[in-house]
């Protein structure tokens, strides 16, 4: 139990320390993710000798690698950045098997700690979102217009009415529980929602995570967003896992001021949330 409470104080304290410094740098420093990965280990070995059950190191392994492959799925696909996909493996490790102080449950801990994680993540980010977009208010104002009139999202408002307008009529015209049909409807308006929702998440992306940085700023991981030439040839091509250390030697030699980086929000602080949901309560948000 005393390896346990300090399992998940060391895993607090860091998603804290993690969160504190995403917002103050959007940057994770890698001692934060290999610390959390490398405690985690080292508690859940004591525990297995303590114990004689080296299971509770195995949980710890299994962890990490479920967390490995949805870190490096959600950063192939610029969801996350590379500190968030290093951090996530730490509470795989860490938070990986549900505390004996909370009651069981029928869905392993891991899981509703990652979606409780997604789900505060939802929200944040479309709050966050609604703050840079009144922040950036005229910038955003043009570049939403200008998404808005893209045939792909007409084409998402047509397909959002029809898909909403079935759900209501067999909702409506079907005999099925009251659950079922207030779920259906919820269902119904979050389709129609989408198309603004992705217009607003767009129209931040352009009018406010795109700046100029100096080279010297660079990081291992960011994401340069356009093609770098220097007298009339390409020094470096846009990667879609983001710039190397090598690649900011090359722009550091040649003399490269400036390039146009794409930055993310600073999305620890839901993980830090997420998990502290996760373990004082042990349930999915809005699920008994």
């Amino acid at each position: 139990m005393v390896i346990e409470l300090l399992l998940i104080s060391v895993g607090l304290i860091g998603l804290l320390a993690a969160s504190i410094s995403d917002l103050k740098t959007r940057e994770v420093p890698d001692w934060i993710s290999y610390g959390l990965i490398i405690s985690g280990m080292v508690l859940r070995g004591m525990q297995s000798l303590a114990a004689s059950d080296w299971w509770y190191l195995g949980y710890g392994v299994i962890g990490l690698v479920v967390a490995w492959v949805i870190g490096n799925l959600m950063f192939r696909a610029k969801q996350w950045g590379g500190g968030d996909a290093k951090l996530i493996m730490g509470i795989g490790t860490i938070f990986v098997t549900r505390p004996s102080y909370l009651p069981l449950h029928d869905i392993p801990f891991l899981a509703v700690t990652l979606i409780n994680i997604m789900l505060v993540g939802a929200v944040y980010g479309i709050l966050y979102g609604i703050f840079l977009a009144i922040k950036n208010g005229k910038k955003f104002l043009q570049a939403a217009g200008k998404i808005n009139k893209e045939k792909k999202v007409k084409m998402f408002k047509i397909i959002a009415l029809s898909i909403a307008i079935i759900v209501i009529l067999i909702s409506k015209f079907t005999a099925i529980e009251t659950g079922i049909k207030m779920a259906l409807g919820i269902a119904s308006l979050l389709m129609l929602l989408y198309p603004y929702v992705f217009i607003l998440i767009k129209g931040v992306e352009k009018s406010s995570l795109f700046k100029h940085i100096s080279v010297n700023k660079l990081t291992p991981g960011d994401w340069v967003e356009q093609d770098v030439y220097k007298n009339g040839k390409i020094i470096y091509k846009k990667k879609p896992l983001g710039i190397e250390k090598e690649d900011i030697l090359i722009l550091t030699k040649a003399k490269i001021k400036e390039v146009l980086v794409k930055e993310g929000i600073p999305f620890i602080p839901p993980f830090f949330i997420g998990v502290l949901i996760s373990v004082i309560t042990g349930k999915i948000i809005g699920i008994l």
